[in-house]
């Protein structure tokens, strides 16, 4: 079976801590690079941490994939009415 695989999007959410949030609230933004290293994603959770009080104290990626599958079936048509 031969797929192709084609990047959608990608999201990444961070944890703050703060007095308000002692157990943490999270903080997700949309429109990530596809490619984006832990070095950016550190370097924004650092701009983070400066505009908003608190401490973050992790971030997760979460990419989204369309996976084509060439060998599938194909969905069938319903058969044409008869003409009258």
């Amino acid at each position: 079976m031969n797929m192709q695989k084609d990047w959608m999007k990608s999201n990444v959410s961070f944890t703050l801590v703060n007095e308000d949030h002692k157990k943490g609230v999270k903080h997700s933004f949309a429109y990530v690079a596809q490619n984006v290293t832990a070095e950016k994603i550190a370097a924004f959770g650092k701009i983070l941490e400066d505009l908003i009080d608190g401490n973050i104290t992790d971030a997760a990626v979460s990419s989204t994939d369309h996976v084509e599958l060439s060998d599938a079936p194909k969905a069938q048509t319903a058969p044409a009415a008869p003409q009258a």
